[in-house]
């Protein structure tokens, strides 16, 4: 019931977050959608794996869900993995390894920052993954259509 309930709450995050970022009308709902679904998917892959598998996770199904939407709304894939994002973004992370610098806390401040760097590459390689899987449908189809059009 607490996964539902953090869920909805990111869903609500991300739909004012979307507003922030002046997404278009038509898309909130669907980039809410997509960092609730981002949420849900790291809390459960939560009870599971550790940080970084979980946000690798989530973060193909942002990169997944924002790369549909924009297809399917006909919109930039942008407006969906910004907003869709935003629960993932390993900020508590990068702030306790500043503060913990700040305080001559190196081992504890290198430990939080190599998590952080973790997480972050985590995010970055769902995105790559993702959008290199579209890439290639993508360019399938035109090869299709191609050798389609040679045969006739």
């Amino acid at each position: 019931m607490m996964i539902v309930m953090q869920s909805l709450m990111a869903f609500i995050s991300v739909y004012f977050f979307a507003i922030l970022l002046e997404a278009p009308k038509r898309s909130l709902i669907y980039a809410a959608l997509t960092g609730a679904s981002a949420w849900f998917v790291y809390l459960l892959a939560g009870q599971f794996y550790e940080k970084v598998p979980s946000t690798l996770l989530a973060a193909v199904v942002v990169s997944f869900l924002s790369h549909y939407f924009a297809r399917y709304l006909k919109t930039p894939a942008t407006v969906y993995f910004l907003p869709g994002f935003i629960p993932l973004v390993p900020g508590e992370a990068v702030y306790r390894a500043v503060f913990s610098f700040i305080n001559g806390d190196y081992p504890h401040a290198e430990m939080q920052l190599t998590e952080a760097v973790m997480v972050s590459g985590a995010i970055a390689l769902a995105i790559f993954v993702v959008d290199a899987i579209f890439s290639l449908q993508a360019r399938l189809i035109v090869i299709s259509k191609v050798k389609r059009q040679n045969k006739l």
